[in-house]
């Protein structure tokens, strides 16, 4: 096996794609014996409030800790589709839910990433059932004490956290 891949995103819901959409994304490469890791990309996406609306706005305050100011200043959908695809073309990949974050999200339009990189199975699925229900959960039980020191909850922080549960699950040879 090669590096790693972990790819947390930030979206407007939980429905996926045409319903909600990316508005942060974040890649984590993650060495292959999980000793170490590097942040390889993390942006925000440029979003209108007044399309996204009240429910999805509130959505991201409640969930990630996004405002609209941030969405604001951030470059384009576009542009954003195209430096993540170039970060992990031929790459493999995961994240916390898989189905979450690349069915729902990734594998669709228009980050439509299909058939340009390898995904292997969700870090949830290699943790004890009670554990893998939230993101912060598994993180607590796998990696107690906060190694990352995350303090919000952004795809970068959902990253972070991400890639320590998966580096641990290397190195005891889980994953």
């Amino acid at each position: 096996m090669d590096d790693v891949y972990i790819v947390e995103c930030a979206v407007t819901g939980p429905s996926g794609f045409p319903a909600d959409r990316v508005v942060e994304v974040a890649v984590c490469r993650m060495f292959k014996d999980g000793t170490d890791f590097d942040t390889i990309y993390d942006s925000f996406i440029f979003a209108d409030p007044l399309d996204l609306g009240k429910d999805s706005l509130d959505y991201l305050q409640d969930n990630y800790g996004i405002t609209a100011e941030t969405l604001y200043s951030a470059p384009s959908e576009s542009e954003v589709v195209k430096e993540v695809l170039a970060k992990l073309k031929d790459k493999e990949c995961t994240s916390f839910n898989v189905n979450f974050t690349f069915g729902r999200f990734l594998c669709v339009e228009p980050w439509d990433l299909n058939g340009e990189l390898t995904l292997f199975p969700s870090i949830a699925s290699r943790l004890p059932m009670e554990y893998s229900k939230t993101l912060r959960d598994a993180y607590d039980y796998v990696t107690p004490g906060n190694p990352m020191d995350v303090k919000g909850d952004t795809a970068m922080d959902r990253c972070l956290m991400s890639t320590s549960i998966m580096m641990k699950l290397r190195q005891t040879g889980y994953f």
